[in-house]
């Protein structure tokens, strides 16, 4: 059941590419990595688009929402690993100084 489940919500050039997994777990797995990547394309077009917001006519609270957008998609795509040694803490801060720029 969970095996059509899946396939009925893929294209169907990739549903025939993984019609005859023999598990669910097996279907995720071969799914997840062939497109559970990071998308560069994504994270690029992001950061582009953060480059050319301005704020124009718009008032703050619309320029700051399409800014907050953007670092908030950025945010889902960029995740930092948690750790003892204090570098995630760096690199948050490191993000905020990049945000205010």
């Amino acid at each position: 059941m969970v095996i059509s489940w899946i396939l009925n919500t893929l294209t169907r050039d990739i549903s025939y590419s993984v019609l005859y997994a023999e598990t669910a777990q097996i279907l995720w797995n071969d799914l997840n990595s062939r497109y559970g990547k990071e998308n560069g394309a994504k994270f690029y077009q992001l950061q582009k688009n953060l480059c050319q917001i301005i704020q124009g006519s718009s008032d703050i609270a619309a320029y700051f929402t399409k800014m907050k957008s953007n670092w908030d998609e950025l945010n889902a795509n960029n995740t930092i690993p948690s750790c003892k040694c204090g570098a995630a803490h760096w690199f948050a801060k490191r993000e905020e100084e990049q945000r205010l720029i």
